[in-house]
């Protein structure tokens, strides 16, 4: 359809800045450190003690020295193709979603939208679902929730390690629910620190 709003919820909203804004303000506390460009599993033998970890990466790839873990979880991954294009606008919404087969990209996002600014030219980007690459989504087929049981069987068994996030939990997440997820994760570890406190 053409509901020009970015999703069908009732209330949306982006927040003020973007989204990396965001972050950025979350990360900016003493008591965080942030490592760019650094692989968790190349520097995990160095982090020492910690109370917490919260782990957000591929929950297979946590466990892949498990040697009784062997099979691995499908994921999709996106390429993202940039078009710079001589005129205005080149579709009517922010985002428009390709579910058929008769074209072999699955989105196409025009920015500009967004923050409703204005322009002589128009960029967009196309996606496209790929097997290979950056896991960006999980295939929640049978074989495939049956491996990610085994895994999260292993992790529930670990102190002090969280997994969370779309990748940790082997689910699709919009951006709303990844951080309802956060938050819900937080507000459990409050309950259970209040419990141990009081």
């Amino acid at each position: 359809n053409y509901d020009d709003r970015y999703f069908s919820d009732k209330h949306q909203a982006l927040p003020k800045g973007g989204y990396t804004k965001l972050f950025e303000k979350i990360l900016d506390h003493p008591n965080i450190t942030v490592l760019l460009n650094t692989d968790y599993f190349e520097v995990s033998d160095q982090l020492g003690e910690y109370e917490k970890l919260f782990y957000t990466g591929p929950i297979d790839r946590f466990f892949e020295f498990n040697e009784r873990l062997t099979e691995k979880l499908e994921y999709r991954s996106i390429n993202f193709v940039t078009e710079h294009l001589d005129q205005e606008y080149y579709q009517e919404n922010s985002v428009v979603n390709y579910p058929g087969n008769d074209v072999d990209f699955t989105r196409i996002v025009e920015y500009k939208h967004f923050g409703n600014q204005q322009s002589a030219t128009t960029s967009i980007v196309k996606e496209y679902t790929i097997d290979e690459g950056e896991p960006y989504y999980p295939v929640p087929n049978e074989k495939n929730q049956e491996i990610y049981k085994l895994y999260k069987t292993e992790a529930d068994k670990l102190t002090d390690v969280y997994f969370v996030g779309r990748l940790a939990n082997y689910k699709y997440f919009n951006m709303d629910q990844a951080f309802r997820n956060a938050l819900d994760l937080f507000q459990e570890l409050e309950r259970k620190d209040t419990k141990r406190v009081g």
